[in-house]
């Protein structure tokens, strides 16, 4: 049975002087400071809750509470989750003593493990398949484009989620199924006879837009020079990367020459119903997730031979820990509450975690604002947070 009361506080609402005032009420009304499980984004968070509750205590004349209030487990959700896994270690299947792999270690740690699977063959495919599709273009912002973001993107989320190789590969499928719906249907004709048929609209278009007289605008000479050059371009390389079919389908004459581009613009604007496009989407696509998934792999086998866990992996044995019937039953005696600040930050993995020990706590505070979200590196999503809204009856502000 869940019994979470929701508070919504954003940054500069007097959160913390408000959950101050709270915790003292209910420790006034019954709750025990050895009871009192809180949660928090940083130790200096931490530090601070934890002060200004017993000062507010001593305040309210309650020196024996204060003085106790140094039992209450109050820190951030990896500080908890090891303390936790250390004193339940037997039940999780691990070692008390075992290793912690810190942040920074772990992220330089899983950036050797991916550099193990980036074989210079792959390498050299994803740089292709990036130049190919454009990606490889230096962005407006300037910043420079790198493929390897991705793939780091999408080992945060999968191991945010706790995903196994089987979910990704799942996800490899269907990622590429929901893209290709939104594509025309495949115009399956040889490549060559694509290129062809580009080339001869490019050269048609030159030819007619030279032979205008009447045409001298600087755009239209403009637009033959883009187009001789994509032609040299088709002609040297025999293909044409699809950012340039679709550079030629933007480039435009003055409005006395437009409707001598009409052809070659059609021509390439249908660069998506060609066999090949769909081919190098396909081929990125499930690259990204083959390079994740086999780099997760790696870390998995290198901290395995060690002895080792990181945080994402203690997260997992707490998750599990909390569905062990002997370890829910002490928890259930010993938690009088559950405080969770800054909710709408938490990962899936998470919230499952904080879930299970609302189910046993006698009662849950989860403060945050869910319209900001400031870790979704994490695979945080308000989302989930406005769904443990409404299934809790709504947000007391």
């Amino acid at each position: 049975m869940l019994n979470i009361e929701v508070i919504s506080a954003g940054a500069g609402s007097g959160k913390t002087y408000r959950l101050t005032g709270r915790m003292v009420e209910l420790l006034r009304d019954g709750v025990r400071p050895a009871g009192i499980m809180a949660t928090t984004f940083t130790q200096k968070a931490a530090a601070e809750l934890q002060e200004r509750v017993r000062v507010r205590l001593l305040e309210s004349g309650m020196s024996e509470a204060a003085n106790e209030l140094g039992s209450a487990l109050i820190g951030t959700v990896h500080s908890i989750g090891t303390r936790l896994l250390q004193r339940f270690a037997f039940e999780a299947g691990v070692s008390p003593l075992v290793e912690i792999i810190a942040d920074g270690d772990s992220q330089r740690l899983f950036n050797e493990s991916l550099a193990q699977v980036l074989t210079p063959t792959r390498i050299e495919r994803m740089n292709q398949l990036a130049d190919r599709l454009g990606l490889s273009k230096k962005r407006a912002t300037g910043e420079a484009y790198d493929w390897r973001r991705n793939i780091r993107e999408m080992t945060d989320v999968a191991r945010a989620n706790n995903f196994s190789r089987k979910v990704l590969e799942t996800s490899k499928l269907r990622s590429w199924q929901s893209f290709e719906r939104l594509l025309p249907p495949v115009q399956d004709t040889d490549p060559v006879v694509w290129n062809n048929r580009l080339l001869s609209a490019i050269d048609q278009s030159v030819a007619a837009l030279e032979a205008n007289e009447n045409d001298t605008t600087v755009v239209t000479q403009k637009a033959v020079e883009v187009l001789r050059d994509l032609q040299n371009q088709l002609k040297y390389r025999g293909e044409l990367y699809w950012h340039e079919w679709v550079k030629i389908s933007k480039t435009n004459a003055s409005k006395k020459s437009s409707e001598l581009l009409e052809e070659v613009h059609e021509l390439a604007l249908r660069h998506d119903e060609h066999p090949q496009f769909r081919a190098d989407i396909k081929g990125f696509m499930e690259m990204v997730f083959d390079i994740a998934t086999d780099a997760l792999g790696e870390y998995e086998q290198y901290k395995k031979k060690r002895g080792l866990i990181d945080y994402t992996d203690m997260e997992t044995y707490v998750s599990q820990l909390l569905r062990v019937q002997a370890v829910r039953d002490t928890l259930s005696r010993e938690i009088d509450l559950l405080l969770v600040d800054e909710f709408q930050d938490t990962s899936p993995i998470q919230l499952d975690i904080f879930l299970q020990i609302s189910r046993l706590a006698k009662r849950s505070i989860w403060v945050g604002d869910p319209k900001q979200s400031i870790y979704g590196f994490r695979g945080a999503d308000p989302a989930l947070m406005q769904a443990i809204i409404n299934a809790t009856g709504g947000v007391k502000d």
